[in-house]
């Protein structure tokens, strides 16, 4: 290879590094697989660990439930410990609980008792199924989950894209939990990281790549074009929300980051608590897989944030009164 051509080719390598700002994509895909391979070990020999617990009828309407280990003896004495509902994405139609048995480790290990749920999917269902599945599941946890060491009077719910949003719905509107005789305010926390908390700015964001196929596909997902507006979260801003804590990528090409800036400026202008972190170099896929492994080269700061946010919440709940909740043997 000549001088020239050699330069050539280093120029263009160097090129596709700072557009992409990661490097090739490769190399995102790798510690997407090596995650994921770390998780199944987690998932397979972790033994605080009650897997595919049903909270519905359907196949899918299971969940895991994970507790930290007890080496002081606090548990067996009775210590409840703070809880964390996770709702993985996968635009509605894709996904399982074991895939994300890393958020588990992670928040195990902050010392939270962590419930991982399944949903069920389109075409199976379409919206609003998923968030009924996801309010009957923090149900079940309301009544059941102090059996596994955990607080059922701090429960705090965090999902990534698609349930993020499914989430986002069960935190803001009321029909959800009172279909189980539950009141929002059960729970104390909304964690929503890449979610698309305002459709409208999704279709348009589809519609500016031309994209109208996934246009179409997640209006049907919806229940057509009317019923996309009762599963838009921002018809459901109201000044009565619990705190909720928006993380979202700059680079995010799959949910647009206005949908998080439209979001946080109209609970902002309700008077709802929010606050809105963004995240630098961080696209769809990166902002989760970074805050939950293990990678000294790339600081998790979405664990950190989430954990400061929870933290935060945890410390002024002793003043809050409390709900009345009849508890139910497993």
């Amino acid at each position: 290879m000549s001088r020239r051509a050699f330069t050539t080719v280093i120029t263009f390598a160097a090129l596709g590094f700072v557009v992409t700002r990661k490097g090739p994509a490769w190399k995102l895909r790798w510690r997407i697989v090596r995650a994921f391979r770390l998780g199944r070990r987690f998932y397979s020999s972790y033994p605080y660990l009650v897997k595919d617990i049903a909270y519905g009828d359907r196949p899918r309407q299971a969940l895991d439930v994970y507790w930290p280990p007890d080496p002081g003896g606090a548990l067996r004495q009775g210590k409840r410990l703070p809880v964390l509902l996770f709702a993985y994405g996968g635009s509605w139609s894709r996904g399982d609980k074991a895939l994300y048995s890393l958020v588990g480790a992670r928040f195990t290990a902050l010392g939270f008792v962590v419930v991982v749920i399944n949903y069920r999917l389109h075409p199976e269902v379409t919206f609003p199924a998923f968030v009924e599945d996801a309010a009957a599941a923090i149900a079940w946890t309301r009544r059941h989950i102090d059996a596994y060491h955990g607080d059922p009077d701090r429960i705090f719910v965090a999902g990534h894209s698609a349930g993020g949003h499914i989430l986002t719905l069960v935190a803001l509107d009321d029909r959800y939990l009172a279909a189980h005789g539950l009141p929002r305010s059960v729970v104390n926390g909304l964690i929503a990281v890449s979610a698309p908390t305002d459709l409208g700015a999704m279709l348009r964001h589809l519609r500016a790549r031309r994209d109208h196929k996934a246009a179409r596909g997640l209006q049907t997902i919806m229940g057509g074009p009317q019923a996309l507006l009762q599963a838009d979260p921002m018809r459901f801003v109201r000044s009565d929300t619990p705190p909720i804590l928006l993380l979202h990528g700059v680079d995010d090409g799959t949910v647009p980051i206005a949908a998080a800036r439209n979001f946080a400026s109209a609970l902002e202008a309700a008077g709802a608590p929010v606050e809105l972190c963004e995240y630098e170099r961080a696209d769809h896929a990166s902002i989760l897989l970074d805050g939950v492994r293990d990678d000294p080269d790339r600081p998790a700061s979405l664990l950190a944030d989430g954990l400061t946010f929870v933290q935060r919440i945890g410390a002024s709940l002793a003043s809050r009164p409390q709900v009345d909740t009849p508890r139910q043997p497993v």
